[in-house]
């Protein structure tokens, strides 16, 4: 069992209701929204639980927002767009529906609302629901546990009301540093060249050390992937790895 699974167990055993429940993995959305990498630097911090929405709205003059209706968290980010965000924490071999889903998407799709995520632990719900909320207005994504899992949290240390403590970043390993040298070596004399390395190895992390010793700090290189799944892939390793002061990740999908 993940330290993950062990955490969202312990959530289900002492919550005395189901209310309890849904805000333990509420809070654990918030924090994953606020520390991981890729979501820190979206939203810089700027992520609310419905009741703390309901005074920021107030504050920003917008009036009573009313109940969640659907909506557990919003987010902004740093250009200004505003995310709707709901927590299903559901059993791992629950099987959810669009109809569930229906208050959440009524809920969000007011003008406000430039981006949806869903936070879903119901892993056999994931393929059908990936597919149904394709091409929807505003758009939406679905953060799985397979995403959560891969975390640049600890979650073996995670604890509701205590800081998040993140895991050490990696170092490259001896055949991934070799791999490096010998990029930048070939560099040397060429304009382009081609690493094959076995599956396992470590590509997408030395592709990051590759991009930021060519490229440099303020470089700028274009990563290309063939499919989405290589490019989330990649993205989250990269956000999460990449030394800021040299390198920043973003992403650009064209299907």
């Amino acid at each position: 069992m993940t330290a993950l699974s062990h955490l969202l167990d312990t959530f289900r055993t002492t919550a005395a209701t189901e209310r309890e429940k849904g805000t333990y993995f509420e809070r654990l959305v918030k924090a994953y929204l606020l520390n991981e990498p890729y979501y820190a630097d979206l939203y810089g911090g700027r992520v609310w639980l419905w009741e703390e929405w309901r005074a920021e709205a107030a504050r920003r003059g917008q009036g009573n927002v009313g109940s969640d209706a659907g909506i557990d968290l919003v987010a902004e980010t740093t250009t200004g767009e505003l995310h709707a965000i709901q927590a299903k924490f559901y059993d791992e071999s629950a099987r959810l529906t669009l109809g569930e889903l229906a208050t959440f998407f009524i809920a969000s799709s007011k003008k406000q609302f430039a981006h949806r995520l869903i936070f879903l632990t119901a892993t056999k719900s994931t393929r059908h629901l990936r597919d149904a909320v394709q091409d929807q207005n505003p758009p939406v994504s679905l953060v799985t546990l397979l995403e959560l899992e891969a975390s640049q949290i600890d979650w073996s240390q995670y604890q509701t009301a205590a800081p998040v403590v993140l895991k050490p970043r990696k170092t490259l390993r001896p055949h991934q540093q070799t791999a490096l040298d010998r990029v930048q070596a070939g560099l040397q004399s060429a304009d382009r060249g081609k690493l094959i390395m076995a599956c396992g190895s470590g590509k997408t992390f030395v592709a990051l050390k590759i991009a930021e010793a060519v490229a440099g700090a303020g470089g700028r290189v274009l990563f290309l992937v063939p499919s989405l799944a290589l490019l989330s892939q990649a993205l989250t390793e990269w956000t999460q790895e990449a030394d800021k002061s040299r390198l920043t990740a973003s992403e650009n999908v064209s299907v």
